[in-house]
């Protein structure tokens, strides 16, 4: 019989899984920040739970920003929720914003790009290092 990940594994490993597609549109955000209009819409990837989802989403960079705003919401397509980890608190028409809930919500403050630990260890050099 295989062993089945508890549920707050199954909660980490999702708010990881997002935290990374996460990470990577924190880079888009850089990449084109200040290119166009910032009424024009941008494509973003998916931020859901399921590390082989390939789901582009357009919004523009205000909306991206209102998400962003809390680490624990992220931007799904429509339909790519995962109900035991997190809750739809957003219905747009091209996507979706869900809160992580429980261990995923924790998991994915501490994985958030701009919250203040992340800043504080990007910015420490490693001991040793000089």
């Amino acid at each position: 019989m295989a062993n089945t990940p508890e549920p707050q594994d199954r909660a980490s490993r999702a708010a990881r899984n997002q935290s990374l597609f996460r990470d990577v549109n924190e880079r888009v955000r850089e990449i084109n920040g200040g290119l166009d209009s910032p009424w024009s819409r941008d494509e973003w990837l998916c931020e859901c739970a399921d590390n082989g989802c390939t789901a582009r989403i357009g919004l523009t960079i205000q909306e991206y920003e209102r998400v962003r705003d809390d680490p624990t919401h992220f931007i799904v397509a429509p339909d790519h929720v995962f109900p035991e980890v997190e809750r739809v608190i957003e219905r747009q028409e091209n996507y979706w914003v869900v809160e992580k809930l429980g261990e995923a919500a924790a998991v994915a403050g501490e994985l958030d790009p701009r919250s203040e630990a992340q800043l504080h260890d990007q910015a420490t050099p490693a001991a040793g290092v000089s």
